[in-house]
């Protein structure tokens, strides 16, 4: 997986098919649709206003204030970002503090819109439009305020509502010629003006899906179809918190019935998803800096020099710090020993995180179960293969994490892990590149 959030963000927008972007209002929702499967995030004005403050969608936010929002959800996700920027904030300084701020706080990218100051909720009424050459000069000021060139500057128009669509799709076009990434003209009125969008506007588009909106609801394949590039819906984790929560209040308040556990997380659940594991763990020496896994992380890095003739990561300094750079590393490294049903010993971060294990958890584990039963005997094919090689580098097959996400592997390195006098300690695994799969059969 690439380093930044947005180069990983680039990595999906360069994927065939529609992104299906969910929307958080905090880091709680962010972390709940993360571990749901999500692959991006947009975090939207209108659900951190009201989050934050319970305030609308005015441009009350500050640009600071959004930042934080944004460096609050950043650091307990681990998938990319976009966060909406507004108009920038003012003049073409304020625009470049803007990207530079949102950069800062771990966005992936930004949305930037053609609203006159003070900017309106999309889909609101009395929404008023800044001149064509304005709206460049904020575009401009992103691209050349963005310190890391993958970071994704999306360009938003409002004109439809005060000048019409061709004028939209016009405005749309030029703001292309900047070489912005992504487009996103608000509030369309129907599906003729969507597919007109997507024809006529050569740049991936962002399409707005709001309950209750002026834009007519699509299901999100015939979206695909129509060539919109990501979907998101902007309300939907706002909306459905607080229909949840009056219910409760209103039954609380009124015949005060316990709540049985339907509708709702379970008190073990919530603790999954805000990582009670993880942060109990904080403070006390991490699993990868023991002795038995610093000399294995130098067994693998070094077997891995060995066999497949090049170094998996920079090598250099004390054995703990490239025990430190290997569970640090943005490639998986997994490898499991030489057990009648192997077990696994070893994941660095980016493992345990992709099959949703703690490091207690993962080390132990027969290996086979990183695999559906209809997918075991191709896994040990591979498996028996990388034995008679000694590497294979072009494997590519479908995995599943603890929570049953599935995930497609592809080029994934496996080897075996020999010391210097030629013992077998088992095999390893190393891929940078997955995908999210649809949930399917286990059997």
């Amino acid at each position: 997986m690439p380093a930044t959030p947005a180069a990983r963000l680039r990595v999906l927008l360069a994927r065939p098919g529609l992104v299906r972007a969910l929307v958080p209002h905090d880091a709680f929702t962010a972390r709940v649709v993360e571990q749901a499967g999500a692959e991006m995030l947009f975090l939207g004005g209108f659900g951190a206003a009201a989050s934050a403050h319970g305030l609308p969608d005015l441009g009350l936010l500050s640009a600071g204030e959004m930042a934080e929002c944004v460096r609050r959800i950043t650091g307990r996700v681990s998938i990319p970002l976009i966060a909406d920027g507004d108009t920038g904030h003012g003049n073409g300084s304020s625009v470049a503090w803007t990207v530079r701020q949102f950069e800062r706080a771990g966005a992936a990218g930004i949305l930037l819109e053609d609203q006159l100051e003070p900017k309106r909720c999309g889909h609101f009424a009395g929404k008023q439009v800044v001149p064509v050459s304005t709206m460049l000069d904020r575009l401009h000021a992103a691209l050349d305020a963005r310190r890391d060139r993958d970071f994704v500057i999306l360009a938003r128009t409002d004109a439809r509502g005060s000048e019409g669509l061709d004028s939209a799709i016009d405005r749309a076009n030029r703001y292309a010629e900047t070489g912005v990434d992504l487009g996103f003209i608000e509030a369309p009125q129907s599906i003729e003006e969507l597919i007109r969008i997507a024809r006529e506007v050569p740049l991936p588009q962002l399409a707005n899906m709001l309950p209750g909106g002026v834009t007519p609801l699509l299901p999100l394949a015939e979206l695909e179809r129509i060539g919109f590039k990501v979907a998101v819906d902007p309300t939907s984790t706002l909306a459905l918190t607080g229909f949840a929560v009056r219910a409760f209040a209103q039954a609380w308040l009124g015949d005060g019935l316990p709540v049985g556990d339907a509708g709702r997380l379970s008190f073990d659940e919530i603790k999954a998803v805000v990582g009670v594991g993880e942060v109990q763990g904080w403070g006390s020496a991490p699993a990868w800096r023991s002795p038995a896994a610093v000399a294995h992380a130098r067994l693998l890095l070094d077997s891995f020099a060995r066999i497949v003739g090049r170094e998996l990561l920079p090598r250099g300094g004390s054995a703990e710090a490239e025990a430190r750079r290997l569970h640090d590393a943005s490639v998986v490294v997994v490898s499991h020993g030489t057990e009648v049903d192997p077990l696994l010993n070893y994941g660095n971060e980016a493992a345990l995180k992709l099959w949703e294990m703690p490091w207690a958890m993962l080390v132990g584990t027969p290996s086979r179960l990183t695999a559906e039963p209809v997918h075991r005997d191709e896994r040990a094919r591979l498996l028996e293969r990388t034995t008679r090689q000694g590497f294979v580098d072009d494997y590519a097959g479908v995995r599943i994490s603890r929570s049953g996400k599935r995930f497609r592997i592809e080029q994934a390195i496996v080897w075996n892990v020999l010391d210097g006098e030629g013992r077998i300690h088992g095999q390893a695994a190393t891929f940078d590149r997955w995908t999210r799969l649809l949930a399917g059969p286990v059997g």
